[in-house]
């Protein structure tokens, strides 16, 4: 994962997070996540043959990260 802020750039097929009213702190936090459910996802046949667990919890995190920035987008946070 990049450092700055600056040196962001989306993920195909993910929000691209410059496009929303972020501040810094939870611009970071939800590069994480989009960070890590991009290498779930290009890892998704081994996540879900040996670890479904992890891929079902990988499905809620992201159900949830995309409720946040639809909250974001219509000014709820």
């Amino acid at each position: 994962m990049q450092v700055s802020i600056d040196e962001y750039k989306s993920y195909k097929g993910f929000y691209d997070l410059c496009e929303f009213k972020l501040t810094k702190r939870l611009f970071r936090k939800l590069w994480r996540i989009q960070d890590r459910l991009h290498e779930m996802e290009a890892n998704k046949t081994y996540y879900q043959k040996w670890h479904p667990v992890q891929w079902g919890e990988a499905k809620e995190i992201s159900a949830c990260y995309q409720a946040l920035l639809l909250e974001v987008s219509n000014g709820r946070t």
